[in-house]
């Protein structure tokens, strides 16, 4: 099957993502952490749209589904690590201008300075990567005639591009 969402022989270009796996605070009770989290998550998410992010979401990880996902490792006899972290927070964007304004978007950071009471940033695991995405609604995405669209490793490592290009400095006084 020779399926693709764009354009024929169109790449669909590198799109990154950093994740930031965190512990949630368990010293609070759960419904105090899910409330934190639906309100903060309403109020991110225009943010991080309006500064031109792909996606953003969150992976919850309870207990209970790493003792599952646990299980399958011991069934499998797979020799899996499981991470034992709560959340993961996953940013999309095409290059680091994007997570940049974020980062100095005033409302995020009064956003940001909420978190202390909900997130325990100790141990924080940070991931930098591309996607390369096969699969989307169930379809085939970004093959043609059996061969991935997309551009090559060695493209999509350089990072050169991600990059923003530093604003000039400004003139000095005459």
């Amino acid at each position: 099957m020779s399926t693709t969402t764009h354009d024929a022989g169109a790449s669909p270009g590198r799109l990154l993502r950093m994740t930031l796996q965190v512990y949630g605070n368990n010293k609070n009770k759960p419904e105090d952490n899910e409330a934190f989290a639906r309100e903060y998550l309403a109020k991110v998410a225009e943010i991080q749209a309006r500064n031109g992010m792909e996606m953003y979401q969150q992976v919850f990880t309870p207990a209970p589904y790493r003792a599952a996902l646990d299980e399958m490792n011991r069934r499998g006899n797979r020799g899996w690590v499981i991470d034992d972290h709560d959340i993961a927070v996953e940013f999309y964007f095409r290059s680091f201008a994007e997570l940049e304004r974020v980062r100095r978007d005033p409302d995020f950071r009064a956003l940001q300075a909420g978190e202390g009471p909900y997130v325990n940033l100790v141990h924080t695991v940070a991931t930098l990567g591309w996607v390369e995405k096969y699969v989307d609604g169930g379809r085939v995405v970004n093959i043609k005639d059996g061969k991935s669209t997309y551009p090559p490793w060695s493209e999509l490592q350089d990072l050169s591009s991600a990059f923003p290009t530093p604003a000039p400095a400004p003139a000095e006084p005459q």
